[in-house]
């Protein structure tokens, strides 16, 4: 027969075995997690990636093994394409980040296996936009090539402007009077030429004049 004493100890024995075997599942439950609904465009790896980013808040702090599986077009789940370990949760969340594969329009399961949890999917279904994950533009600058053939300076003459001769003046101009008033050209040469035969003829004359003058006086 059980003593009192032994029915009581006994009784809080139990209650702490059980205690002990419910503990994770009472402090860790899927409320606990939490993913954003739409995954992001990541290109910080250089490859365009989706961003599937899951919190934990467990106060009890239970380690969690988190995976995403693709969702197929059947609504099964397909292959594993992600996974993160998250090793002291605490009450004020610890996030981490997994990148999968980009694909417009995916949507993808994620699994949580912590406590008493066996691969259990958050309510939520992560989907990537139907638009397409580009690394941005890199800036494309072609530096000037400097130019082979080099600029000759066009040298700066230095010679003394060229004169010109006048040009003569036409006949009807006042020049030509000058040269007619001055006896120039051919024609005032010819006249000069005649007036000096008369000039001797006309001396020649009075000097016979003077002889017979002076003849007749005798």
């Amino acid at each position: 027969m059980i003593s009192k004493r032994g029915l009581v100890a006994a009784t809080a024995a139990g209650a702490g075995a059980l205690l002990l075997a419910t503990g994770p599942a009472v402090a860790c439950s899927i409320g606990d997690f939490s993913a954003n609904a739409v995954a992001a465009c990541d290109t910080s790896t250089g490859t365009p990636k989706a961003a599937i980013t899951v919190t934990d808040k467990d106060p009890s702090g239970t380690p969690a093994d988190i995976s995403v599986v693709l969702r197929m077009a059947s609504g099964m789940a397909g292959p594993v394409v992600g996974t993160t370990h998250i090793a002291h949760p605490t009450a004020a969340g610890v996030t981490r980040k997994i990148l999968v594969e980009w694909a417009p329009g995916y949507q993808w399961y994620v699994q949580v296996t912590a406590g008493n949890l066996v691969a259990q999917n958050l309510d939520v279904l992560p989907v990537s936009p139907d638009t397409a994950c580009t690394l941005p533009a890199k800036p494309t600058t072609t530096p000037a090539k400097p130019s082979s053939t080099p600029t000759k300076a066009t040298p700066v003459s230095t010679a003394p402007p060229t004169t010109r001769p006048a040009t003569p003046s036409p006949s009807g101009s006042p020049s030509a009077t000058v040269l007619a008033t001055t006896g120039g050209g051919g024609d005032s040469t010819t006249i000069a030429a005649l007036a000096s035969a008369f000039l001797l003829v006309g001396a020649g004359g009075l000097f016979v004049l003077r002889r017979r003058a002076d003849t007749g006086r005798h």
